[in-house]
């Protein structure tokens, strides 16, 4: 039980004969506050008549909070829609680079598509420039969080030479992980398949398996940052926030399929050409990776090199189509058969071959890699089981994505409903404070009572509604509820050994229960409940507000000064002596805090 300064004043005034320990210690500390004004000038702190007493110290100065402004969100920033445009576009360049090869299946060589890759170079070219300007903004940015923070008479005694060479300066050497994000964005800003395609020079001795090992970690990381910037901005509440949060669920599926669809092709198209070196390595003993890519380049060399092998016997051992008399394969291609045998490796249609192995990759990321039939290759092998993974982790990110969600909305639809209730409860106050407040007033002892009182009995008050002919409350029963009627007819009365004596009609704003109150106020134990001496029984619909027992019990406890005048002796010392206990133990909580505080400035 809690209490005000005031109160608890009052509380050893009344306990000022007994020997209780603190007393003099609360009335010496409380005495000192008033006088250094801790609680206020007498028309600030003291218990005004409104609130009886209770809960309406005031200080000096209250702390004025100003109103939050509503700054508007913007969805996506200027440089920031570029920014994203680009890589987006990006994404979708870099791994045509692994399209270049095509096999030529009628004079057993492959070349590469210089008007593909040319392309390819200048659109990835245009995608590096972009991330290399989002370098430049980063600095920017950097830049300009630091001026704010900075203090504007060091700042404005800088040169713009020296705060450029400042602001590098701190960048560099100031400690701080935030300063590591510049890092990804260098990488992803490398112009690695430039460097490797233009140094291969005339692309003869060049192996263009290569790319496979600089391609995923490169495009992994854009692909990342891509999504995590996306995901930030999802967060933002605007009008296409659902839309754009569906797309960017199934983005990293899209994005992945593209990928190793690509990579599919490459490896296929490798793999024709290891099927012809293992030949001719058998059959002309040139084993050398090197040799073995400049002897089936499409060129006058091409053609002198195949008048010194068979070309039958090698379309028969490096053969696509099942010979027959043969029951299985002569070279073992594994998960690129299909990709061979659909003549795709064979064509120049990029968007036809884009199309198909963006399906594969779909398709095999959906299912796990669990319809892949590999052969005894290490490499095909290894780039199965990191498909079977990344299907799994992608739909491990789309589910967690999924659960998040529904979460968000549970979560929201949670709020929404307890706030419609406590708005309910809060409309429904007022009102059956009104409409019950005639009846409170009615009763005797409540009649002269303060106000505030009488608002906390009506908070605890609830409706209950009776039908007609229903026994309420029986004679000779425990009293364990107050009711005030507050539409329809009851009928108390008593009876003795069948003959009814008493006969009562309780109408609008009529009370039953007052020995319930008595019992409040004399009594401190539930074992002690009064017994009913009458029967309630509606005659009609009843409607009306109940108090239980230990509710009202409640109240009493809280607004004992109220009652001190009905309460015997004994309960005023009671409530009085809990009174003092519980200021004791707030100021002494106080007085920790203070000293733990002030530990800590020290």
């Amino acid at each position: 039980m809690e209490i005000e300064p005031l109160q608890a004043y009052i509380a050893c005034a009344i306990l000022r004969k007994s020997s209780s320990s603190h007393c003099n210690s609360i009335l010496i500390g409380f005495h000192l506050k008033w006088v250094n004004g801790d609680l206020g000038t007498l028309e600030e702190g003291e218990a005004s008549k409104q609130d009886g007493g209770h809960r309406s110290r005031t200080t000096k100065e209250w702390p004025t909070i100003e109103p939050q402004r509503h700054q508007e969100q913007i969805f996506f920033p200027t440089w920031d829609i570029i920014f994203i445009v680009s890589s987006a576009f990006s994404l979708f360049v870099d791994p045509l680079i692994c399209y270049i090869p095509v096999i030529v299946e009628k004079d057993t060589c492959y070349f590469w598509d210089k008007r593909l890759m040319w392309t390819i170079l200048a659109f990835r070219s245009i995608g590096d420039l972009f991330y290399a300007m989002d370098i430049v903004v980063f600095l920017k940015r950097f830049r300009a969080k630091r001026s704010a923070k900075s203090s504007a008479g060091a700042s404005s005694t800088k040169t713009i030479d020296d705060h450029h060479v400042t602001t590098l300066h701190d960048f560099i050497h100031k400690k701080s992980v935030s300063h590591l994000a510049i890092l990804p964005r260098i990488w992803v800003a490398l112009p690695f398949q430039q460097a490797i395609l233009l140094a291969a020079g005339n692309f003869t001795y060049f192996d263009g398996t290569m790319l496979i090992f600089v391609i995923p970690f490169q495009y992994t990381q854009r692909a990342y940052n891509l999504y995590k910037w996306l995901d930030r901005r999802a967060n933002v509440r605007t009008g296409i926030r659902r839309l754009f949060k569906a797309m960017l669920d199934f983005l990293p599926f899209i994005i992945a399929s593209h990928l190793y669809g690509s990579m599919w092709y490459i490896f296929a198209a490798n793999r024709k050409i290891v099927c012809w070196q293992e030949y001719i390595c058998k059959h002309e003993n040139i084993c050398d990776r090197g040799r073995v890519l400049y002897f089936f380049f499409c060129g006058y060399s091409c053609q002198k090199n195949n008048e010194t092998i068979s070309i039958p016997r090698l379309k028969l051992s490096c053969s696509v189509e099942l010979p027959k008399n043969m029951t299985s394969f002569p070279f073992d291609y594994g998960i690129f058969l299909s990709a061979l045998q659909s003549n795709m490796t064979r064509s120049r249609d990029l968007p036809k071959k884009v199309l198909h192995c963006f399906w594969w990759g779909l398709r095999n990321l959906s299912s796990a890699g669990s319809n892949l039939e590999t052969s005894f290759d290490t490499g095909e092998i290894i780039f199965s089981v990191v498909i079977s993974i990344s299907g799994l982790v992608l739909f491990l990110v789309y589910l967690n994505s999924r659960v998040q969600a529904s979460e968000k909305i549970a979560e929201h639809r949670r709020l929404r409903k307890t706030e419609a209730e406590y708005l309910v409860l809060m409309e429904q106050r007022p009102i059956m404070r009104r409409l019950c407040m005639n009846s409170l007033k009615k009763v005797p002892i409540l009649g002269s009572i303060d106000g505030n009182v009488l608002k906390a009995i009506s908070e605890h008050l609830k409706t209950v509604i009776y039908t007609e002919d229903v026994y309420i409350i029986r004679e000779g029963e425990p009293l364990r509820k107050m009711l005030f009627i507050r539409r329809g007819t009851a009928l108390t009365y008593t009876t003795s050994k069948g003959a009814t004596s008493v006969c009562k009609c309780l109408e609008k704003n009529d009370f039953y229960g007052e020995e319930l109150l008595i019992w409040a106020l004399k009594s401190a134990s539930f074992s002690e409940l009064p017994i009913c001496t009458t029967t309630l029984v509606s005659e009609s619909k009843v409607e009306a507000f109940s108090i239980t027992a230990s509710r009202l019990k409640s109240v009493v406890a809280e607004f004992w000064w109220h009652f001190r005048r009905e309460l015997p002796h004994s309960q005023v010392e009671y409530f009085a002596a809990s009174s003092i206990q519980a200021a004791w133990r707030r100021r002494y909580a106080k007085r920790h805090i203070r000293h733990q505080l002030a530990g800590k400035n020290n």
